[in-house]
């Protein structure tokens, strides 16, 4: 089994397992925590990779520094894959697994970026919008593009919708040059 591919079937087997239990949120939260973890700290991923510590070595540190902070599964999933580059392995293990996990809460990533600042009641009708329209929770965010001129460009996980001024005024501009 090809390396990233043995990294989706172990994050389905954790989803699977984490679903049984109903600690999805737990999982998912103690996942983005090591994450967040590795990103900064760079005495925890040199630790990680270092040979100077057997394998028991480091599970026996793991579990003692991370028992209140990490759930035991991924304190485990950590233990199990120190030894292999870790690092790589958690990052692309974090992926696929948040990945599963907007699959079963039926969530999509919708960026909104927009010509000028929306208000705080602009940005809820817009996402309820899109949320009725999808047919899915959205983890929503908006992003100011002055360029836009006026409308509205929405990226939908890795769906692209432009509704721009900027865009339909290069567009008519095409059509006229071809004219």
């Amino acid at each position: 089994m090809k390396h990233k591919e043995k990294t989706k079937h172990i994050a389905s087997v954790v989803m699977k397992i984490s679903k049984e239990q109903n600690v999805i949120a737990d999982v998912q939260a103690s996942i983005n925590t090591i994450i967040f973890l590795l990103k900064d700290n760079a005495q925890l991923r040199g630790f990680l990779q270092s040979k100077r510590f057997s394998m028991d070595q480091k599970g026996e540190l793991i579990h003692s520094v991370f028992k209140d902070l990490l759930h035991p599964i991924v304190r485990e999933l950590i233990v199990l894959y120190a030894d292999d580059n870790p690092i790589i392995f958690l990052r692309n293990f974090s992926f696929y697994f948040n990945s599963l996990v907007k699959n079963e809460l039926n969530i999509a990533t919708v960026s909104a970026h927009t010509a000028d600042e929306l208000s705080k009641e602009e940005k809820e009708e817009l996402k309820k919008q899109i949320e009725k329209i999808i047919g899915k929770n959205t983890e929503f965010s908006t992003l100011v593009d002055s360029s836009l001129i006026g409308g509205l460009k929405l990226r939908i996980d890795n769906v692209f919708l432009d509704a721009s001024i900027k865009t339909k005024m290069e567009n008519l501009r095409k059509d006229l040059i071809q004219q």
